[in-house]
């Protein structure tokens, strides 16, 4: 079998010259980092090291990250909700609490009437609550 040596010696130049414009590009970028420092650093005195105070960016008004309005019904239902899922026999149910006006209304299921007054009474018992709707539907298993 003939092997094939006509491009290898091409091959071999051009990567040489490759090697040598990268290296005459290196100090050329060398060169960069070599520069005088500035004429105000030279006169510093030694030892003392001066910071320049940065100064507040103020964001003009239609920029400024606007806070949406707090939302009362929802941050009362979330509240339900947390008592809720505290209670070892409630968390395991499938309840769900809205909020309107202070007055509370439980939907989904519950396993027997105890557990569903239990939820009825737990809702009544967080702060801001004025009235609890009890529409849990009780379900054997749920």
């Amino acid at each position: 079998m003939k092997s094939n040596n006509k491009g290898r010696g091409a091959l071999s130049a051009a990567t040489a010259v490759a090697a040598v414009l990268s290296l005459g590009a290196c100090d050329q970028i060398q060169s960069l980092w070599k520069t005088d420092a500035p004429a105000q650093a030279q006169k510093a005195p030694a030892g003392k090291i001066e910071i320049a105070a940065a100064k507040p960016v103020e964001l003009p008004k239609a920029l400024e990250s606007a806070k949406p309005p707090v939302d009362e019904n929802k941050v009362l239902a979330g509240k339900v909700k947390s008592a809720l899922g505290a209670d070892p026999a409630l968390k395991l149910l499938a309840i769900d609490a809205g909020a309107s006006d202070g007055v509370v209304t439980l939907y989904g299921t519950a396993d027997n009437k105890k557990n569903r007054d239990k939820a009825a009474k737990v809702a009544a018992g967080v702060s801001g609550v004025k009235s609890v709707k009890n529409e849990l539907v009780i379900v054997a298993g749920s």
